[in-house]
This record gives structure tokens, C-alpha cells and sequence, in this order.
């Protein structure tokens, strides 16, 4: 009888093994790629995108983008099947955005919509007052600008962000923004130095807010296709993407 006790739990712990072992073990789904919907494929009316585009649809599967054109396509119903809002170019008319359009945005963001703002996005709706807030700059005519286009080295400001996992400080071709009106809670990842009056500014390339609970991003770059060639300008995109998400 003592021996019969001393290996009973040895055998009831073998026999439930055995008996676990044959139970599959249900697994959480992996989540799909994030659903971005891209508008514009161009800046200054210059198609500048293609490469980009093709370089994210071939190499990042995490980002599923569907591109247009259509300013027609922000409204709220349609806005609903993506994970991402993600602007270039918005063709407005006098730079202020039809209601449905305004609304659609923000009220995305609202339900938990991501936002990333590219390069000229942040001058095609000067008209609407609410821009500032939902893309988180704005060009202002007359005050926002930038020197001619040239070679500048971009820096990484904040090593730790998740946007910026695995970039370096880079050199690009692209106009370097400055005097853009930007939310001053803006959270500032990335700069370009600009040579102003005998002294340096690091001027924001890439920041981040929230509108409500959404998280958006900025980022400055992107005027031509030689501005959008260095690897890392497309892997901040993605990376944007992702982290506007909440994926990263």
C-alpha cells in the first residue's frame, strides 16, 4: 500500500500529459496587415510615389496600401475599412475640404483611425481652421517656406521612438521646410539643420500628436522621386503607418 501511495502522482501527472497532449491548444489569430488607405501619389504635380509604392507593396508585408486619388473617397463609410489614413496630396478646391470630407476625417480619428501627413499634404488645406489640429501643421502663405532644394543630412532627435527603430541620420535631396505653424505640443523625432541669420535651427522633419485618442504623424520629406530614394525615408513611412496603428 505505501508503494501504491508514493507513485500514484507520478502516474496521475504522466496520465494527464498524455491526455493534454492530444488537446490543440487554440492560438491567437496574428493580425493582418494594416489596412492604409494612400492619397496622392503626388507632390507639386509631379507623380513622385511609383518606387515608394512598389517598394512597400514587394518588401513590407506588415502595410497593405490601396491608393487614390479621389478626394470623394473620405467620407466616413468608406474610411471605416482601413486601419490608416495616410495624405499626400488632398485636391481641394481654395484649399478648404468639402463637409463630408472634414467630417469623415475626424470623426475616423475619433474611432480610432491612424493619420500620417506627408510633405505637401499640410499646404493643400489652408482654408480649413480644424487642419492644424487633425494634421498637426500647416503651411501658411507668406510665412511658411523653404531655401532651394539641396543635399542636408536628416537626424535622428529621439533614438527611441518606434518610427525610427533601426534608422540612422541620412542624407537626402528635398526642400527643407521651415516657419510652418505646428501644434506646440508636437513631438519632435527627426531634424534637418537650416543655416538661418548666422545661427542653426534644427528644423522638425518628422513629429508626432494625437487627435483625441488617434495617434498622427508628420513627416516633412518627399518633394521629388530623388527625395523619396534613401531606404530610410520608406521604412519611416511604413514604420509610420505601423505605429499610427498601434502596431509598434
Amino acid at each position: 500500500m505505501k508503494q501504491h501511495a508514493l507513485f500514484q502522482p507520478v502516474i496521475m501527472t504522466f496520465v494527464l500529459s498524455v491526455f493534454l497532449s492530444g488537446v490543440a491548444v487554440a492560438q491567437p489569430d496574428a493580425p493582418g496587415p494594416v489596412k492604409c488607405l494612400w492619397v496622392g501619389t503626388a507632390a507639386h504635380n509631379e507623380p513622385v510615389m511609383d518606387d515608394v509604392l512598389r517598394d512597400i507593396g514587394e518588401n513590407y508585408p506588415s502595410v497593405a496600401v490601396t491608393v487614390t486619388e479621389n478626394i470623394g473617397d473620405l467620407t466616413l463609410d468608406n474610411l471605416k475599412q482601413y486601419d490608416v489614413l495616410l495624405l499626400l496630396q488632398l485636391k481641394t478646391e481654395n484649399g478648404d475640404p468639402p463637409e463630408e470630407v472634414k467630417q469623415g476625417i475626424a470623426e475616423f480619428l475619433k474611432g480610432g483611425g491612424g493619420l500620417v501627413v506627408l510633405h505637401f499634404a499640410v499646404a493643400n488645406v489652408q482654408q480649413w481652421r480644424d487642419s492644424i489640429d487633425i494634421l498637426g501643421a500647416m503651411w501658411v502663405d507668406g510665412k511658411s517656406t523653404h531655401g532651394p532644394y539641396h543635399e542636408f543630412r536628416v537626424d535622428v532627435a529621439e533614438e527611441t521612438h518606434p518610427i525610427v527603430e533601426g534608422v540612422k541620420p541620412f542624407i537626402t535631396n528635398d526642400e527643407l521646410y521651415f516657419n510652418l505653424l505646428m501644434r506646440p505640443d508636437m513631438h519632435v523625432i527627426m531634424t534637418a539643420n537650416e543655416e538661418r541669420g548666422g545661427h542653426t535651427v534644427a528644423e522638425p522633419m518628422l513629429a508626432t500628436h494625437y487627435y483625441h485618442n488617434a495617434r498622427c504623424v508628420y513627416f516633412a520629406l518627399g518633394h521629388d522621386v530623388k527625395s523619396t530614394e534613401p531606404p530610410e525615408f520608406r521604412k519611416i513611412i511604413v514604420q509610420s503607418i505601423e505605429w499610427s496603428a498601434c502596431r509598434r
